[in-house]
């Protein structure tokens, strides 16, 4: 088998997330309530909306969420592939 990068995996799990939160920020942006509808679908019954922010828009606090969520992307695809490369040894 194959073995796996850990940095090319993370790294493609990095910009994958950034792009989903950007293309999410940008959905908030211009259709909130649509959003916690839409969100409200995967929770199974529960109610999102007294969750929902009712603060404006931040450019700043979006850069810190995509610079988190990137990082966690990044450390979660390299161990994927640490991982699977271990599991796949024959």
């Amino acid at each position: 088998m194959e073995t796996l990068s850990p940095s090319s995996v993370g790294i493609a799990a990095a910009i994958t997330l950034a792009v989903l939160n950007t293309l999410c920020a940008v959905a908030v942006a211009i259709w909130p309530d649509g959003v916690v509808a839409f969100f409200n679908s995967f929770a199974h019954g529960l109610d999102l909306n007294p969750i929902k922010s009712t603060q404006p828009f931040n450019l700043i606090r979006f850069l810190c969420g995509l610079i988190g969520l990137a990082l966690v992307g990044f450390i979660a695809g390299a161990i994927f592939a640490w991982i699977y490369n271990l599991v796949a040894r024959e």
